[in-house]
């Protein structure tokens, strides 16, 4: 006998989605109605919260490997392939460029087929010295786990690759946990947050090499988390920055304020939490049992060099108030007053070509691209 309640259940699904509905486009809903399409006449919902709970998010469920989806119970072929072809078609349309001719598309037959040799090809399209577009996560997304600490701990004995697939199986064997399932996690996390334009680029590997527990990584892994993770991000500017003067924090109001702004959210202290320790794995704050400090601090050459040719990944001439404007300069608590010296110490060191005053207008002048930066500043194991 035909269950009726779950098929007008997921009836409704689609209907709230034709319709745009707000609660539609949760990342609960959006698996769960992409799952009545692979898994007939079953109800999918504990089934999309338990894939959501084990990923942590929509994201890194789309990118985990098409063999870590097919063990996942309740998971059969059909649903991986859904998955992995959602998250085939949002990378692959991303990287398309207006001007470029646009390759055709494998035969409808073959499709599923080739699907797994396209997704290891993706992370080789992406060069310098343009900087790639970061595959960004919804600004709304909360996050359950931070995993910095990890990543910065790993990245300086990664495989000279570029490839995910070797990065992400070098990942799952080394990575201390003893469950395969959160070996798998972790790895996710990882090559998610610190490699977010999609491929393992030579800069970030090289950088971790020459610079292996020091604050210079720490700076430049947080950098990596805040492109993938805009909530902590907002947070920084919301909460922090205004505080710099009292140098303080309770995280109560962390809490309250993702309650704020998720309201039907369940896992706000988990966020909290990982908010907490992604700022102390990266050397930003300091965190007690209910408050976290915090304060302006010194910028090191070799971090900013690296995380000013990201954010200007064009050799050129720039206003230097740029920098003081810049999001994501101002989130790594770098005192301001110290950029301008920051500056002429890069042109010093002859990382940058010049700094100099036109029309009482400030510019600094950049030579490198980002490759080029972080080869002249590991080579021959040199510290600036």
């Amino acid at each position: 006998m035909p269950d009726t309640g779950n098929k007008g259940h997921r009836q409704r699904l689609r209907d709230r989605f034709a319709k745009s509905e707000e609660s539609s486009r949760s990342e609960e809903a959006l698996l769960e109605l992409l799952l009545t399409y692979a898994i007939p006449q079953k109800d999918v919902q504990a089934l999309a919260k338990r894939l959501l709970s084990d990923h942590d998010n929509l994201s890194s469920l789309l990118e985990a490997p098409m063999e870590t989806l097919c063990q996942a119970n309740g998971i059969k072929e059909n649903g991986a392939v859904l998955i992995k072809l959602v998250d085939w078609i949002r990378r692959h349309h991303d990287s398309k460029k207006p001007g470029k001719e646009t390759p055709k598309p494998p035969k409808q037959d073959t499709l599923f087929e080739t699907l797994p040799a396209e997704l290891e090809q993706v992370s080789l399209v992406v060069a310098e010295p343009r900087r790639a577009k970061v595959i960004q996560r919804d600004g709304t997304e909360m996050f359950g786990k931070a995993v910095l600490r990890e990543a910065i701990q790993i990245l300086p004995s990664l495989p000279d690759s570029e490839s995910l697939g070797e990065i992400r199986s070098f990942l799952r064997a080394q990575l201390h946990f003893s469950a395969e399932q959160t070996r798998q996690r972790y790895t996710n996390y990882i090559t998610r947050r610190m490699f977010p334009n999609g491929y393992a680029d030579a800069p970030l590997r090289l950088f971790a090499r020459a610079f292996p527990d020091t604050q210079e990584l720490r700076d430049v892994c947080f950098y990596r988390f805040l492109l993938s993770e805009p909530l902590e991000v907002e947070i920084i500017e919301d909460l922090i920055l205004p505080n710099l003067g009292t140098g303080r924090l309770s995280r109560e109001r962390i809490r309250r304020r993702l309650a704020e702004k998720f309201p039907e959210a369940k896992s706000i202290v988990d966020c909290g939490k990982a908010i907490v320790d992604a700022l102390t794995a990266g050397g930003i704050a300091q965190a007690e049992r209910t408050k976290i400090s915090f304060a302006y601090r010194e910028i090191p050459v070799a971090s900013f060099a690296f995380v000013l040719h990201s954010e200007f990944p064009e050799p050129g001439m720039y206003d230097i108030r740029k920098l003081g404007e810049n999001r994501m300069i101002r989130a790594m608590l770098w005192n301001p007053e110290w950029l301008l010296h920051a500056l002429y110490e890069l042109r010093n060191q002859g990382l940058i070509s010049k700094v100099s005053e036109i029309d009482n207008i400030r510019q600094f002048t950049t030579k490198h691209t980002l490759a080029g930066v972080v080869e002249q500043i590991a080579s021959g194991g040199k510290r600036v």
